[in-house]
């Protein structure tokens, strides 16, 4: 019986490292889940190639530039190089790599993460385009996490993009009741972007039977844990991704009142919704891809804390059973069974 042979992937992506807290955020974590995903089809070899070694701020040009010179070594025994980045990414190494996995008659698959990759595209100078129009942009498959992005880059003649938003696993139980209890949360990185100075102005508007918790990573240029204690805000530090299921379990409705710049389809907005839990966020970039007013959640205008106080304030007994039921309806579109399928099928594709 003849075996069937498997199609050998080199996966250039960074996932998070258990020693470096730097190395979590939303772009490694969702590289990580892309990786486990793909390890389970038969029909891919697949291996692992970690970007970065040096976490701290601008030390990863070290690894990069001795990547021009590992990368065709490391990448010759491959049929398909799946590039995974992120901007300091996209505008250094990667034209270069993209060169060598070409020279050495490889297939390429871009994977763009976040929604503002347009933005930094608009101001580079001219002469950034041209090298990443003729490079990374013309791999064989260009992933692309938001519509807004397909849209753009299709109108500058952008071939072969596809849609790959953010995406997670079904939840099969799902254990928070269905009855409103006033019970909201913030799961991200506490730095002000994210909304959290409107997130606690809106919370001293609130009446007293609300509550309000704050989950993730402190930056510490920004914030300290005591900002926090003359607040209705409760600050319950950081969380592991394995515990964020029973974590989300315990609320009514997610909280991100976001303007982050790189924001894309948030992870926890997507983990919400598996789970039924409706979102406020606000009407900045692909967000309103993602979260329906009136539908799924509610949005908001940015900087906006007596909105949000008012959105918060907008769920109901009545109201709230069909936001849920919306609420998981509407993940289907994010739901990696379906999602990561679409980067295998770009592997094999002949």
């Amino acid at each position: 019986m003849e075996i069937e042979k498997k199609t050998k992937v080199l996966y250039f992506a960074n996932i998070p490292v258990s020693n470096e807290e730097r190395s979590i955020g939303g772009a490694t974590v969702l590289a990580k889940n892309i990786l486990d995903f793909i390890t389970r089809d038969p029909r891919v070899f697949i291996t692992h190639q970690q970007i970065r070694t040096f976490w701290r701020n601008k030390l990863q040009l070290i690894d990069y530039f001795f990547w021009v010179f590992r990368f065709p070594f490391v990448s010759k025994k491959y049929d398909v190089i799946s590039f995974h980045g992120t901007k300091d990414f996209h505008f250094t190494i990667a034209p270069f790599l993209w060169l060598w996995a070409k020279a050495l008659r490889k297939r390429t698959i871009y994977h763009f993460f976040g929604g503002n990759f347009m933005d930094q595209y608009e101001a580079m100078p001219k002469a950034f385009q041209f090298i990443l129009k003729k490079t990374v942009l013309k791999s064989d498959t260009v992933f692309f996490e938001t519509k807004q992005l397909m849209t753009f880059f299709e109108k500058q003649n952008v071939q072969n993009a596809e849609w790959l938003p953010n995406a997670r696993k079904p939840i099969q139980k799902n254990t928070n009741t269905i009855n409103f209890e006033k019970r909201f949360v913030f799961i991200s990185r506490v730095v002000p972007q994210k909304g959290i100075t409107e997130i606690v102005e809106a919370a001293a508007m609130l009446p007293a039977d609300y509550s309000v918790d704050i989950y993730g990573p402190i930056d510490d240029r920004h914030y300290e844990n005591s900002v926090f204690k003359e607040s209705s805000v409760t600050y319950k530090g950081m969380l592991r991704p394995d515990e964020i299921e029973a974590t989300l379990s315990k609320y009514d409705v997610l909280l991100l009142p976001s303007y982050f710049e790189g924001e894309g389809y948030p992870g926890i907005i997507i983990e919400s919704l598996a789970m039924g839990i409706p979102v406020i966020a606000t009407h900045w970039k692909a967000l309103p891809e993602v979260i329906t007013d009136g539908y799924n959640g509610l949005l908001v205008p940015i900087k906006d804390s007596k909105a949000l106080a008012q959105a918060m304030q907008q769920f109901n007994q009545n109201d709230y059973p069909e936001y849920r039921k919306n609420a998981l309806q509407s993940f289907e579109k994010f739901n990696s069974e379906v999602v990561f399928n679409r980067i295998i099928e770009s592997y094999i594709k002949e």
